[in-house]
């Protein structure tokens, strides 16, 4: 698995079959995002954002601890 997306052969194995519409449902099933490019191959995008955007000029909350002082 290397780079952003993966190879066919790895689409394979992931799958468990060359036939790309049980791939595609295999997708569907398992909730995986993927996209199809102009050549009909099956993409998988690996790396996605998570969370919301990050701000650079955004204030960070103030931590403080939630233990008693004794």
């Amino acid at each position: 698995m290397a780079g952003e997306t993966l190879s066919r052969d790895e689409v394979e194995e992931l799958c468990r079959t060359p036939m790309r519409v049980r791939q595609l449902a295999f997708f569907e099933r398992n909730g995986i995002r993927y996209r199809i490019d102009e050549y009909s191959n099956r993409i998988i995008v690996l790396r996605q954002p998570v969370g919301a955007p990050v701000r650079p000029d955004s204030p960070r909350p103030i931590w403080r601890s939630n233990k008693a002082v004794v």
